[in-house]
């Protein structure tokens, strides 16, 4: 058997193969003994029809069965016994197979290619300086305020904008379609996320009464149901509330945990410069190794760059379904985002590359515990115990993949703490 690993490129090897006519005999032989065990052909029992009907009635399907045989079984061998470790299953670029002739074939596959990189020790990064403006804090004292507002009934005044409302909402498609009915339907009138028209309506409704009114939704609504049609209305008021916000004084605070107000806002403005910091950091990290990224040049495996668009796809398609979206009957231009993704997603896998690169040259290694520990912080974050969450890890076959996330991580934590970081 001929055999030849050619290489494209760093990453991507083309597999030439030549296959002597008697091993492809041999295969089909193999083979026509099996289709005989199954075969049904009038005149024979099962299992007794003769080898030369069998190839003669199933030649074309015995050949075909054959080639793909050999040529899985010929790359797997190949493959092992050159140490190669394939990111994907191969591609077949081309196969000649003709009665009488050596099988011969080409098929092209990927491997990680082995990077050294030079250089990331010590890389220099200059960052901004942390601030905290006196406005950050007024906004931040705003939105907790918000937060402990008091929602009001309103027993004798009519609904207006920034109203919380409670009705029974009927609703009749133009042309047809399955009803709207809700008992308990909320809202804030004047909203933005209420249609406008449908607040307009409301304006000036008193508890218990009831309204009539057409509303049409645009083409573009984001809600796929309502898009483009017309609806008739019949909402009865239930309920109306107002928002109450407490003033910002001593007593606020006391509510809230602080001693006073001015503890209130230093302690808020101490969280904001943790925050920044935070954020600082982060972005940092991110910054050094993308200066170690664009000094190096590599090929990248095109299967992980598809495989990395794959994962942005499904991530954008659960996020249209929680909206509510039915995926299947929306028109997606899902080549328009693969195009649009592409340069992100090559740099996402430069990014891994260079990690996984580091964590090697370095020796760093994930244990036991810290995917333990990992596990344990997904447990805070949701609602599962972390055996449970790493028992899942393991039933899926992701337990792998959470272990290189944390060697990642762990390889920018060094990158990181070796880099010279100055603030300007």
């Amino acid at each position: 058997m001929d055999l030849e690993i050619v290489d494209v490129s760093s990453c991507k090897k083309n597999l030439v193969a030549a296959v002597p006519v008697e091993q492809v005999e041999e295969e089909i032989g193999r083979l026509a003994l099996k289709y005989a065990q199954r075969a049904k052909v009038p005149g024979f029992r099962p299992g007794k029809v003769p080898l030369s009907i069998v190839r003669q009635r199933y030649g074309a399907e015995l050949r075909s069965d054959a080639t793909q045989e050999l040529i899985s079984r010929t790359w797997k061998q190949a493959v092992a016994e050159r140490g190669l470790e394939p990111l994907a299953e191969p591609v077949v670029e081309k196969v000649e197979s003709q009665p009488g002739q050596a099988l011969k074939f080409v098929v092209s596959f990927e491997i990680l290619p082995k990077i050294e990189v030079t250089d990331y020790k010590g890389v220099s990064l200059t960052t901004s300086p942390i601030t905290v403006q006196d406005s950050d804090v007024d906004e931040a004292l705003e939105n907790l305020r918000d937060e402990h507002a008091q929602f009001v009934p309103v027993e004798n005044g009519t609904v207006k904008d920034g109203h919380y409302v409670t009705l029974t909402l009927d609703g009749e498609f133009e042309g047809g379609g399955k009803p709207i009915h809700e008992d308990d339907a909320t809202l804030i009138v004047g909203a933005p996320q209420t249609n406008r028209e449908f607040s307009a309506n409301l304006q000036g409704a008193r508890i218990d009464e009831e309204r009539s009114f057409d509303v049409v939704y645009p083409g573009d609504y984001r809600q796929k149901r309502l898009a483009g049609r017309r609806v008739h209305y019949r909402a009865k008021i239930r309920d109306i509330k107002e928002k109450q916000v407490a003033e910002l004084d001593d007593d606020f605070a006391r509510d809230v945990g602080a001693a006073s107000l001015e503890e209130l806002r230093s302690r808020i403005r101490d969280e904001l410069v943790t925050k920044a910091r935070q954020a600082a950091e982060e972005k940092a990290r991110e910054a050094v190794l993308d200066k170690i990224v664009d000094s190096l040049v590599f090929d990248v495996p095109e299967s992980m760059v598809r495989e990395e668009l794959k994962d942005h796809a499904r991530r954008l398609a659960a996020n249209l379904t929680r909206q509510g979206i039915d995926v299947s009957k929306t028109s997606v231009d899902w080549k328009k985002i693969f195009d649009e993704q592409r340069p992100y997603a090559e740099r996402s896998v430069r990014r891994r590359m260079v990690l996984d690169a580091v964590a090697r040259q370095e020796k760093i290694e994930v244990t036991e515990q810290e995917i333990d520990a990992e596990c344990q912080r997904m447990a805070q974050r949701g609602g599962k115990s972390a055996p449970a969450i790493r028992a899942q890890f393991e039933k899926d076959q992701r337990l792998q993949a959470l272990r290189i996330y944390l060697q990642q991580h762990k390889a920018l934590d060094f990158i990181f703490r070796n880099a010279t970081i100055s603030e300007g």
